[in-house]
């Protein structure tokens, strides 16, 4: 099975699976959960525009979004974390669009004072 953008996005960043059950993902473990092969699964996080390299560079907090994903599934789930996994991936979807700097890595922001002047993305 070939799996969606959405769907690599959620195991990729969020660690859910296909049920939307929290787990723990790397290239090779989200691979053998859809059955390809990894070299499979890291063309398609190419194709798809969600490579690390791609994603440091876009203005979301993606580790934010993970952290909320669990405690969801820990304390909600359903359609709770349906919801929001959906939520999360249009949200990204459209910073991506917008806020896309290959000048610049947004991954190591401190969303927690991000209105602070001292905390500067790196460049």
């Amino acid at each position: 099975m070939r799996p969606t953008p959405f769907q690599v996005f959620c195991g990729y960043y969020l660690g859910l699976d296909k049920d939307f059950r929290y787990r723990f993902f790397n290239v090779n473990s989200l691979a053998a959960h859809y059955g390809i092969a990894p070299g499979e699964l890291k063309g398609l996080l190419e194709e798809y525009g969600l490579t690390p390299e791609v994603t440091r560079h876009v203005n979301y907090n993606l580790a934010q979004a993970h952290a909320m994903a669990q405690e969801i599934v820990e304390f909600g789930g359903g359609e709770d974390i349906r919801s929001f996994a959906r939520r999360t991936f249009e949200e990204f979807t459209a910073a991506r669009g917008e806020t896309f700097d290959e000048h610049r890595d947004f991954e190591n922001v401190d969303y927690d004072h991000i209105l602070d002047d001292s905390t500067k993305p790196s460049d």
